[in-house]
């Protein structure tokens, strides 16, 4: 009898940097396959403009501490190549080592439109199934699939879903200085060490150099990452939009004779002088990035005829970012993703309407422009109660769950997720944690539950203590009991004299004293008052 094939999935990327949205397709491959391999790139060939990506080495080095394991291993082939890395050059050198695995390419849905681009894509579909990862957002369109099809190009939905997360958004994140949200522990502590994978400091640091106020930063942060977003939607480039969105205000607070500038704004309406302003600012700051970035911020507030892509995706940006509060918002965010030029024509139209606008030629020659270039096409009706399509084979996330040895506890009335809990271990282990926890004198003791919010834990719990003495002894108790009876030890531990952390995976155990719960207030960051997730233990 012949022998069965084994199942190798190949995961390549940049991982600049790691985050938990690849820590959990590793998960999930890991349980649908043989064997995993993580492949670093080198550089790729569709991010060879990507701004102040890692060393190669420190890459490497990151992703076998976070990678590797019994079922995965990570192979640095692309990154002691060096120079661009093309994925049949490592599929075809695999292949030749595992002749008798089937090898199957792991991507991200937002690669599938542009796989026949791909380098040398004939020789690697002989090789590969390319095993495909939904992603909130990035919806294969039909005659994608049904060209790769022809193409002989052979694909398989995977049954989980990516987590919304990118490794552009960590970037933003770290440039404005935001709490860390994507990264595990390890690359984390690493950035903080290092600085590395933080490219985008120095164009944030200009904000407040130009004296912008906090709420003015802060839309700039979202829109930045909307200008992301809809760079990856519309096949812009990412960095350069990210860019021109984190400065598109940077002339915000500053007046034209405070720049000293001879040029006449007279043709801007007074809110809108501060595009031109802020076009000369980076012309003036970062005369490295450029004529198309500061076209950008200059037309970002009134739109021009003939706009460049960049210069759609900052104006666009810029006027559907999550903090925008106006009544057409929401179909303003369906039309971007429907058609670009209809989104432009409706947003020039809606600001045609303000009178704080004033008549600018700028915008009106823009508007002229692009209702011309729409040719007549009518506003579709937004899909009701739908924000993204997935792929019905792709509607389910698989999470890890470890089944407990112990019968699971009942959970409280009238609960929704009553029926989830009665066949969830992870529930079953952070019960066993509460009970532990109350036996010897803890005290308010809760249990959350983050299903649908993050990926680190399915749940937290978290007690308070009398005392630090108490704190370390609570933790004794709690694995002491969770090795006996689940068999388990923690992944990690964090600890300080007020605050010990246990992470086992699924369930990550808090004990505070009362001063530094307070402190932390964890509660107030992960409760949701719409679902009620979180339960007050009491024997």
């Amino acid at each position: 009898m012949e022998n069965k094939k084994t199942k190798i999935a190949v995961f390549g990327g940049s991982f600049d940097p790691i985050t938990f949205a690849h820590v959990d397709i590793v998960k999930n491959l890991e349980r649908k396959f043989d064997g995993v391999i993580v492949v670093p790139s080198g550089i790729s060939p569709f991010k060879t403009e990507a701004l102040g990506v890692a060393d190669g080495k420190v890459r490497l080095k990151l992703c076998k501490r976070v990678f590797a394991s019994e079922k995965t291993t990570v192979n640095g082939c692309e990154v002691k190549r060096g120079g661009v890395s093309y994925s049949s050059d490592t599929a075809k050198a695999l292949a030749k080592k595992m002749k008798d695995a089937s090898l199957f390419w792991v991507i991200g849905s937002e690669e599938v439109a542009r796989l026949h681009e791909w380098h040398d894509i004939d020789a690697l579909k002989t090789l590969v199934t390319f095993y495909v990862v939904p992603r909130p957002g990035f919806v294969p369109a039909a005659d994608v699939l049904s060209a790769l099809k022809k193409r002989k190009i052979k694909i398989k939905f995977a049954p989980f879903t990516g987590i919304d997360c990118s490794s552009t958004e960590v970037k933003i994140d770290l440039a404005f200085g935001k709490p860390n949200k994507y990264m595990p522990s390890e690359v984390y502590a690493h950035v903080l060490k290092t600085g590395d994978f933080d490219p985008y400091a120095r164009y944030a640091d200009k904000l407040y150099e130009y004296r912008n106020d906090y709420r003015r930063i802060e839309h700039s942060y979202r829109t930045a990452i909307r200008g992301a977003e809809l760079a990856k939607l519309y096949g812009g480039n990412v960095t350069d939009a990210v860019i021109a969105c984190i400065l598109h205000d940077v002339g915000k607070a500053v007046t034209k004779e405070k720049l000293d500038a001879a040029d006449d704004f007279s043709e801007y309406p007074l809110p809108t002088a501060h595009a031109p302003i802020g076009g000369l600012i980076v012309k003036k700051e970062f005369p490295e990035l450029g004529d198309e970035i500061a076209r950008a911020i200059t037309v970002h507030s009134t739109g021009d005829e003939k706009m460049t892509l960049l210069d759609e995706i900052v104006y666009l940006a810029d006027k559907t970012e999550s903090g925008r509060n106006y009544p057409s918002l929401e179909k303003m965010r369906f039309l971007c993703e429907y058609d670009r030029n209809i989104a432009m024509r409706e947003a020039l139209a809606e600001i045609a309407k303000l009178e704080s606008s004033g008549d600018c030629v700028f915008s009106r020659r823009a508007l002229e422009y692009y209702t011309d270039k729409c040719g007549g096409a009518v506003v579709p009706e937004m899909p009701a109660n739908e924000k993204y399509a997935v792929p019905a084979q792709a509607k389910s996330t698989e999470k890890a769950v470890d089944v407990a040895t112990e019968k699971q506890p009942p959970a409280p009335k009238n609960d929704k997720r009553s029926e989830k809990r009665e066949n969830d271990g992870a529930y079953a282990i952070a019960h066993a944690v509460a009970e532990e926890l109350s036996k010897h004198k803890a005290y308010n003791i809760d249990i959350i539950s983050l299903e649908g919010k993050t990926i680190i834990a399915d749940y937290f719990v978290i007690a308070s203590a009398t005392s630090t003495t108490a704190v370390r002894a609570l933790t004794d108790y709690v694995e002491d009991r969770l090795k006996k009876q689940f068999d388990i030890d923690p992944n990690k531990r964090d600890m300080d004299r007020e605050w010990v952390a246990l992470d086992y995976g699924d369930i990550i155990v808090h004990i505070f004293t009362d001063r530094t719960r307070e402190f932390y207030n964890i509660e107030r960051l992960w409760a949701d008052s719409t679902v009620k997730n979180v339960e007050r233990y009491e024997d």
